[in-house]
């Protein structure tokens, strides 16, 4: 639990240094990228941190290619 709270104040610090300057600029697409990433890094960290096992994301990618892959044989004639 403490290495979840030491990782979450690490991007909240990372956060604080960096947004404001992008908010002074107005680069509000820049900002928006700029979470998602830092949101999904503090994430993974905190799950590598506990030893949890992350799944592959070649399911995610067989996941979505697989009714692509049947629908196109299915087409073609393969």
């Amino acid at each position: 639990m403490l290495i979840t709270i030491v990782i979450i104040c690490i991007g909240l610090a990372i956060a604080a240094k960096d947004l404001p300057g992008l908010y002074r600029k107005h680069r509000f697409k820049d900002m928006f990228v700029y979470i998602i990433m830092l949101g999904l890094g503090t994430w993974l960290s905190v799950l590598a941190a506990k030893s949890e096992v992350t799944p592959s994301p070649l399911v995610l990618i067989e996941t979505i290619y697989n009714p692509v892959n049947a629908f196109v044989s299915n087409i073609f004639g393969f």
